[in-house]
């Protein structure tokens, strides 16, 4: 338990640490996009202010995570790529458990099986995807060198498994390239 707990605070202290380097020098839309979060969020409580409890607290997170999805969308997908399929397997095993409470005893061993195999293939699938590398990516590790390296379409989340799902991949017409284009990319240099 004690090196539970010492593991716990030194990662904790670590994480204050980078927090404080990365918002000493935060990258220019990283203001912004905390602004636009915080509005949201701020908004929700004001428009929340005289309604039942419930309200106040769905109003704020829900206006908060909207602010969150419209600034980092990539990260969003990921997110609820990764949550849905957690939820359909908490969904599938408690179905399954309802489910053997009125089945037979014979029955029960085969929904057993089968959940087993359905729990199996779910986990696999949701260990594939890992949305802390997309986050991290994103925020903490600024390694992009050049724009060339972000008109790339690398997927945000390196697959460790070997599922055939379809990648997210951002249209590169709609991202922001600031005063270049996509078609100049030869004119680039990238440093290695």
């Amino acid at each position: 338990v004690f090196v539970f707990v010492k593991n716990g605070i030194l990662d904790s202290i670590q994480f204050g640490k980078d927090a404080y380097v990365y918002l000493k020098n935060p990258p220019p839309e990283f203001l912004p996009k905390a602004g636009v979060i915080t509005i949201s969020g701020l908004a929700g409580i004001v428009l929340a202010r005289k309604d039942s409890r419930w309200k106040k607290i769905a109003y704020p997170l829900g206006l908060t995570a909207l602010g969150v999805t419209v600034c980092y969308p990539a990260q969003s997908v990921v997110f609820a790529k990764v949550t849905g399929k957690k939820l359909f397997l908490v969904g599938h095993q408690t179905y399954e458990a309802v489910q053997s409470l009125w089945a037979k005893d014979e029955d029960v061993t085969k929904l057993q099986q089968e959940s087993k195999a359905v729990t199996q293939e779910d986990k696999k699938d949701v260990s594939s995807m890992k949305p802390e590398s997309a986050v991290e990516s994103r925020s903490f590790n600024r390694t992009e060198s050049s724009p060339v390296e972000s008109w790339s379409n690398k997927d945000p989340v390196p697959s460790t498994g070997t599922a055939k799902k379809p990648k997210f991949k951002p249209d590169p017409k709609l991202m922001d390239h600031g005063q270049s284009s996509p078609e100049d990319v030869d004119m680039y240099s990238t440093r290695s």
